[in-house]
């Protein structure tokens, strides 16, 4: 009974066990045998002796792979290209601005009189240190530091570079409204000397009354009244007169045998070399009116900042004038004693000039003595009294030194105010971010203002530059 009852235990064991080879899929695989189906190759296969992939689509990832690569070459290529297409292109622009930076220095020289050849030299020194700063900030704000300095400050990376970009622009259009300037005055300082020499072919004999009526009434005018009030002509070539009369007679010349237009040409020259030429004392002096300036700009908004940059401008004009005033003040008190006694020695409404037989003339034919050099005379110190230089501000230690000192500033801050203007405050007003309620032509109209300070500067340095010419160097 035993025997029988395990019989039939295992013959049940037996039914139940599974039969290798006997569970194969719908694809026809033995799972036992660890066979599965794979889909790309179309067949059973065992997992671990071959990966189930096409190997038409493993072909095709790799020739994807390779084209990829070569693209990547290929626009490393480009880019390397591009970049020296720049550096060549940038090289090539740099060689051309020097090019006509030179082409134009010999130009100017060579259609520039000799007496205002220096005006021209200086300019273009000091165009040569204002290309090498902006150079050097260009090359300063490429770097990574001024990046980071802007993060850290304003917690943008952008807007220190972004600055030192404006702060580029705007030197580079000062250079060039600098370089307008002196050209302008150089020109005019050639028409300046031709006026001259045409009025010493003239004699004071054939000065009208009506001329040295007027020129007592200036005796009395105040400095506002000098400032506003163009001279008459017949006016200034009687005080040129006067002056080249008291400074022969000085200086032991006879008129005849000195050329002073040449003499006062070559004085305008060195003036005019010397309002182009900045001094480390104008450029401290200028450094801490910026500073005063940016300091006042942080408290005031955008509308404020434009109103207060045009009075601003508005005060260049105001020292030039005070200049040109103080300039025809002094003229005009050396020229007072001078024409009472030019008309002491004529008869009542005419004038003559001092005798003067220092410098022997030609006479019956005798043999004229060689001119006196007006450069050589223009290295004299000789003043044409002892207390003349007392005239000027500052006292008798700096002499006239401090009155073109302040009248440098007027060309140079007059370039500064148009270029900030016009890249600033110029766009603002036009695309109503400043006063955005008034209509464009209102808009327009205040630009307009804004922009005649500049006129005005010219009109009283051209003014105050022939003044100076004539009352700093006799």
């Amino acid at each position: 009974m035993g025997r029988a009852l395990a019989a039939l235990l295992l013959a049940a064991a037996a039914a139940g066990a599974p039969v290798v080879g006997g569970d194969a899929d719908a694809h026809g695989c033995i799972t036992s045998a660890g066979y599965s189906w794979c889909a790309p190759l179309d067949k059973c296969q065992r997992p671990w002796e071959s990966a189930c992939e096409d190997l038409k689509e493993t072909d095709s990832d790799a020739e994807k792979e390779e084209e990829r690569e070569e693209g990547d070459e290929e626009e490393e290529e480009e880019e390397r290209v591009l970049k020296l297409h720049i550096i060549v292109l940038t090289a090539s622009c740099l060689v051309g601005v020097s090019l006509l930076f030179e082409i134009t220095h010999e130009h100017l020289l060579e259609h520039t009189s000799e007496t205002m050849r220096p005006i021209i030299v200086g300019l273009f020194g000091e165009l040569t240190l204002l290309g090498f700063i902006g150079l050097t900030l260009f090359l300063l704000f490429k770097m990574a530091w001024p990046h980071e300095l802007s993060e850290e400050v304003y917690g943008d990376s952008t807007i220190i570079p972004e600055l030192g970009e404006s702060v580029h622009m705007v030197l580079f259009l000062v250079m060039v409204i600098f370089l307008a300037q002196a050209v302008y005055l150089a020109r005019l300082g050639d028409r300046v000397v031709q006026k001259w020499k045409a009025w010493e072919s003239r004699s004071l004999t054939k000065v009208h009354d009506k001329t040295i009526r007027k020129h007592k009434q200036l005796q009395g005018s105040s400095l506002l009244s000098l400032a506003t009030h163009s001279l008459d002509e017949d006016v200034d070539a009687l005080m040129f007169f006067l002056t080249r009369d008291r400074f022969c007679q000085v200086r032991q010349l006879h008129p005849a045998d000195f050329e002073f237009a040449s003499y006062l040409g070559i004085a305008l020259g060195r003036t005019l070399e010397d309002l182009v030429k900045v001094p480390v004392k104008s450029w401290v002096c200028l450094e801490v009116v910026l500073l005063l300036a940016w300091q006042i700009d942080g408290l005031l908004g955008k509308r404020e900042k434009m109103l207060s940059w045009i009075l601003a401008g508005y005060a260049l004009p105001l020292m030039a004038g005070l200049v040109l005033a103080k300039l025809r003040r002094i003229l005009v008190q050396h020229t007072a004693p001078l024409l009472a006694e030019a008309e002491g020695r004529g008869r009542p409404g005419a004038l003559r000039a001092a005798a003067n037989h220092s410098v022997r003339r030609v006479q019956n034919g005798s043999k004229s003595p060689s001119p006196t050099s007006p450069r050589k005379v223009a290295d004299q110190k000789t003043a044409v009294n002892p207390t003349y230089h007392h005239a000027f501000w500052s006292g008798s230690k700096q002499k006239a030194k401090f009155t073109l000192f302040i009248l440098r500033f007027v060309p140079l801050g007059a370039a500064i105010y148009i270029a900030i203007l016009l890249l600033v405050h110029a766009p603002a007003l036009i695309q109503g971010e400043v006063l955005a309620t008034q209509p464009l032509y209102q808009r327009c109209s205040i630009l307009a203002v804004a922009l005649l300070p500049p006129v005005l500067c010219t009109f009283y340095v051209r003014e105050a530059v022939d003044d100076f010419a004539i009352a700093g160097h006799v």
